[in-house]
């Protein structure tokens, strides 16, 4: 298991973790060496800030699983939806597909992006739909490809797309994706 930093651990819980463990290092090395505490506990009040911001906002790691989780309990339709509204936020024109190699075309700055989404419950998506939209990709002189996937990508597949035009989304990427969505949509993430 590869080792964590307190920084990461401390990311995973409130904002106000960060901010306790400021204090109490700030009150011990203030006992033992005076001048150095308020050097000690910055950092933590820097991470407790900038925690703070990102939770609030509705980024915390609790927020992203919850998502997460939402979307893994979708039928297909309100996955689509909430993909396609996604990007349009962005600026993006969305088109559907009638192509089984994927499901929607951005259209932005002149650029067209292909976007796969197939495999959304699937725990780990296989480099067999990463070859579907590459060579979707060639065939529609697309600038680059976009798989997205509720669960995560194998081995195999991150060896395939790696060097080729093509995007994957999951875990956090996906769930920040989303996320602007579902603060000013709540009907996309019905309980």
């Amino acid at each position: 298991m590869a080792k964590r930093s307190l920084f990461s651990i401390l990311s995973e819980f409130p904002w106000w973790l960060s901010a306790l463990v400021a204090v109490l290092l700030f009150g011990i090395v203030q006992l033992v060496f005076p001048p150095l505490a308020p050097f000690v506990a910055l950092p933590f009040i820097a991470v407790a800030a900038y925690f703070a911001y990102r939770q609030l906002r509705g980024k915390s790691p609790v927020d992203a699983a919850e998502r997460l989780a939402a979307l893994r309990a979708m039928p297909w339709e309100n996955f689509s939806l909430v993909i396609s509204e996604a990007y349009r936020r962005q600026g993006y024109t969305v088109e559907p597909s009638a192509s089984a190699a994927f499901d929607f075309t951005l259209r932005k700055n002149g650029r067209i992006t292909l976007v796969q989404c197939r495999c959304w419950k699937v725990n780990q998506v296989g480099a067999g739909p990463l070859r579907e939209l590459d060579e979707a990709i060639a065939r529609h002189d697309a600038f680059n490809g976009v798989c997205i996937t509720a669960g995560g990508f194998s081995a195999n597949a991150r060896a395939y797309a790696a060097g080729k035009p093509i995007t994957l989304l999951s875990d956090a990427a996906l769930a920040e994706l989303v996320g602007t969505l579902e603060k000013t949509s709540r009907r996309w993430f019905s309980r």
